[in-house]
């Protein structure tokens, strides 16, 4: 099993608070069969009870109580674009979070930021090398410490974090990211949960956690083989 694996199971695990042990993660090979392993373990009825309509009148709560908007100015088409602009974001990005009680995802770095420092990670990396004039054998081996550079330049850079997770567009978006990663929080405050929404849950965490396409996750996919996850 590779540490990608682990790191998924370990964000499931986290999401449904749930306990996956090694010998039941080691049968899991479909996406299907991790859905069906979480729906084994989760506490609680399950039913036709809606916890993305409760995600939805939280995430408007917190929105409400922090920018001042009025409930009927907040609807699951909402553009998050037209309540939460780009000047000031990450700040009430927090506040929102805080009045929420719930967590919300990262905010992340826009796709043009983290190009830029993976580039200028790479060219920092490979600079001198090329200078001394390296061995064209290692430019692959430079190029590669220059990603892992660039990667921490994007981590240790998070005031530059300002774009919305996961290509979230709208407020129903950001609500369904919200259930993904509070699953278990309000399934004990609502007291049931509904196998369609779980899966829905699942399918968010792996997007979140691996960057695979959605249209890639079906009950059938192979983890490995199918996405890519190893």
């Amino acid at each position: 099993m590779g540490l990608d694996i682990v790191e998924l199971f370990i964000a499931v695990e986290d999401t449904f608070q749930i306990h996956i042990a090694d010998e039941e993660a080691s049968g899991v090979y479909t996406v299907g069969d991790l859905h069906n392993l979480v729906i084994a373990k989760l506490q609680g009825q399950d039913s036709n009870r809606c916890l993305t309509s409760a995600a939805f009148y939280r995430t408007r709560r917190g929105i409400m109580d922090t920018l001042g908007i009025d409930r009927r100015q907040i609807r699951p088409s909402t553009p998050l674009e037209v309540i939460l602009p780009r000047n000031h974001r990450r700040e009430k990005w927090r506040h929102i979070q805080e009045a929420m009680k719930l967590k919300l995802p990262d905010l992340q770095h826009p796709g043009w930021i983290q190009f830029s420092l993976l580039t200028l990670g790479v060219a920092l990396a490979a600079a001198p090398g090329l200078y001394r004039g390296v061995d064209y054998r290692w430019i692959a081996l430079l190029f590669l410490l220059g990603l892992i550079v660039g990667g921490f330049l994007v981590k240790l850079s998070p005031p530059l974090a300002v774009a919305f997770p996961n290509h979230d567009a709208t407020v129903g978006d950001l609500a369904k990211d919200v259930l993904a990663i509070n699953h278990a929080r309000l399934v004990d405050e609502v007291g049931s949960w509904n196998k369609k929404e779980v899966w829905e849950a699942l399918c968010r965490v792996i997007v979140m956690q691996t960057a695979v396409d959605r249209e890639k996750i079906r009950p059938e996919a192979l983890i490995v083989d199918d996405l890519g996850i190893d």
